[in-house]
């Protein structure tokens, strides 16, 4: 008989459908900074939404320390409805090369974008001259990262870990929000206006 504690549901289909919205999203992303780099107009997001992205990634820095609290403590982790982060937290990829808990890479990871988007607003050195660039570099590994242990849970792992589904939605708008000031960053100036011939006197 199921138990109080036991998933309404195992989440393989929303792992499943995340991972094609990662997908998705990496298509994109891609597809908007090459045709900037090309000097075409590109489907961006709105300039006012690049100040959500320290939000965004001060949730997923959340969601990572939690992570990393259960991974280092071994406590069980609150696993809600759906899936089971417990058996997933227990394999043997929670752990990057079976020593570094993936939740340290996730929390270094989003403090390291933090790091860079505050330096970026109070600094104008290479630093932050490169700072789109850096961002989006950060979010991509993040992304390809979180889809390659996305694909694990369902297909390898055989559960499903809410929080890291989590996570990997995070991370991915957190590559959204970096597309367009990369896009800005490596866009070509415009031709200037051909001068005026003046005229004839």
């Amino acid at each position: 008989a199921p138990t109080a504690d036991a998933p309404v549901s195992n989440g393989f289909a929303l792992a499943i459908a995340i991972m094609v919205g990662m997908v998705a999203a990496l298509a994109y992303a891609l597809f908007a900074i090459g045709r900037a780099v090309s000097g075409k107009r590109v489907p961006l997001l709105s300039p006012h939404l690049d100040t959500l992205l320290p939000v965004v990634a001060l949730l997923g820095l959340a969601v990572a320390g939690y992570l990393t609290y259960v991974e280092t403590t071994s406590v069980r982790a609150i696993c809600g409805p759906v899936g089971d982060c417990n058996a997933v937290q227990s394999s043997p990829y929670a752990r990057l090369f079976g020593v570094v808990p993936v939740g340290v890479v996730g929390a270094l990871g989003y403090i390291g974008i933090l790091t860079v988007w505050l330096w970026q607003r109070l600094r104008s050195d290479w630093l932050a001259a490169y700072a789109p660039l850096i961002l989006f570099g950060m979010a991509l590994f993040g992304v390809l990262f979180s889809l390659y242990l996305t694909y694990l849970e369902p297909f390898v792992i055989g559960a499903v870990c809410a929080w890291c589904l989590t996570s990997a939605v995070l991370i991915t708008a957190t590559l959204l929000l970096t597309v367009g000031p990369l896009a800005r960053a490596v866009a070509p100036p415009e031709a200037a206006p051909a001068a005026e011939a003046p005229s004839p006197t």
